[in-house]
């Protein structure tokens, strides 16, 4: 009797492994291609975007290669072609070194003496919003140069005053364009306030600190003793230059090239 029931019990389980295999089997034959296919996507689509990752490094490294030939073309006096080549890869060199590329040609239109083209050149970077965040504040920063040196305090305080926030890396070369636009706009008291802000910011640059402090000296040269606010806005009204220019720093060119990268 008890050799019945263990044969039985087995009979029993082989039963259900036979079942399960034929459940299994069932599911593999239905569920197969669904399987083998969501595993081939899986690998084509790592493969792709390792591949993408390739060649992007690829195309970012020969645009490199290409922008740094072109920048010896114009240093060995082969102005022409290399400007030619900067043309060629702010077209086609990526995101980053097309931006380099026309940051470059825009500052070789001004330095060539066409301001404004440089200066609308500045301002198409600035714009881009596919331009890194870095390359189109310089941009900025340079655009505002641009507009003092033409003699648009305006347009100058309008390119810098976005970048005169705290954290912002470009915020002491900001305020001191800022500074200097107010300045030779006759605005003195606003202009000792931005010259002023670089002296209270602890990571203000060494030189840009000791120029600040120079205009800040100078503007209270200017102001009449006691701050009186209407006798203020008589000296605000006279001409910037109304002190010894000798005193003063170079306004035309208000941030130091440590600030701003060489073009």
């Amino acid at each position: 009797m008890a050799n019945d029931d263990r044969r039985s019990e087995q009979f029993v389980r082989e039963v259900d492994e036979e079942l399960r295999r034929d459940q299994l089997k069932a599911l593999w034959n239905r569920f197969a291609p669904v399987i083998i296919g969501a595993c081939v996507l899986i690998v084509v689509i790592t493969a792709g975007y390792r591949g993408f990752i390739w060649w992007q490094e690829l195309r970012a490294a020969r645009a490199g290669d290409r922008f740094m030939a072109a920048l010896e073309e114009i240093e060995s006096g082969d102005r022409a072609r290399g400007e030619a080549e900067l043309k060629a890869i702010s077209e086609e060199g990526g995101r980053g070194y097309a931006a380099l590329a026309r940051l470059r040609l825009a500052g070789a239109q001004a330095a060539s003496g066409d301001k404004a083209a440089g200066l609308q050149a500045y301002d198409a970077v600035v714009n881009d919003t596919s331009v890194p965040g870095p390359l189109r504040s310089l941009a900025s920063i340079r655009g505002a140069l641009i507009a003092l040196d033409i003699g648009d305090a305006a347009g100058a305080k309008e390119r810098a005053l976005p970048l005169n926030e705290p954290g912002n890396p470009w915020r002491h070369a900001a305020r001191e364009i800022l500074g200097t636009a107010a300045y030779e706009s006759g605005e003195l008291r606003q202009a000792r306030d931005y010259f002023a802000e670089i002296q209270q910011d602890a990571e203000s640059p060494a030189d840009l600190w000791i120029r600040s402090g120079m205009m800040v000296s100078l503007i209270d040269g200017q102001l009449p003793a006691g701050g009186n606010p209407e006798n203020a806005a008589e000296g605000e009204g006279e001409p910037a230059g109304g002190s010894d220019p000798a005193s003063a720093p170079d306004s035309q060119n208000p941030t130091p090239e440590a600030e701003i990268p060489p073009q």
